[in-house]
């Protein structure tokens, strides 16, 4: 299934204006990025299936619901800047299984992508989801499905991003799967962030890496 979600609630966007405003502090920009993983979350488990079910409770019994789908989930992280947003996507599926990405794009044309570090589940027959805070050109978002690929078929793929441009969108969405966003922004720069965008996510929510090896 081909789809487009863009989430925009008032909460959403209050967050999300929040988290782009410039000099914000590592430790609002980590905790707005945890928040929006738990509000698209939220939003997901509409999708998922569920079965009706009886509760007693203290004073007799009450239909209720039960998410079938809970054990089916793979949430995969990118390392680094996803790290908070899928934090927060996991406090409403803590049943989900975990994968983790290393991920690296170049910053100069044509924006190249390596991967350097993999370790995730078999993926056959589960809901995949993919949160990464950014897509830009969608050059990462890409390699990493790529990658994923070998890990076997889901039933569906997701994409979580708490901003996407509209180029990485057009891109990924080439492919038979839903994406899940909160902003949509028009322009890339000749570095490949998106503008106006909110920065460097990974830099903005752990600091500046050292380059420095000794």
């Amino acid at each position: 299934m081909r789809m487009l979600k863009l989430i925009d609630n008032l909460i959403v966007r209050e967050t999300l204006t929040s988290i782009r405003r410039k000099g914000v502090g590592a430790a609002d920009f980590r905790r707005g990025l945890s928040e929006l993983g738990r509000y698209m979350a939220y939003e997901f488990a509409d999708t998922l299936n569920y079965r009706d079910v009886e509760v007693e409770t203290p004073l007799g019994v009450a239909g209720g619901v039960e998410i079938s789908d809970r054990e089916r989930m793979v949430v995969v992280s990118i390392l680094r800047a996803s790290l908070p947003f899928s934090e927060g996507v996991m406090k409403v599926f803590p049943e989900a299984h975990h994968g983790i990405i290393g991920a690296r794009r170049s910053d100069e044309p044509p924006f190249n992508v390596s991967i350097d570090y993999i370790r995730m589940p078999r993926l056959d027959g589960r809901i995949l989801v993919v949160a990464d805070p950014m897509l830009a050109t969608g050059n990462t978002m890409l390699g990493i499905l790529e990658e994923l690929g070998g890990f076997g078929s889901p039933d569906r793929t997701v994409i979580f991003n708490v901003l996407s441009s509209r180029e990485g969108l057009e891109r990924v969405l080439r492919r038979d799967l839903e994406v899940y966003t909160c902003g949509v922004d028009d322009k890339l720069n000749d570095r490949g962030y998106i503008v106006p965008g909110l920065g460097d996510a990974g830099d903005l929510a752990f600091g500046r890496p050292s380059e420095c090896r000794k």
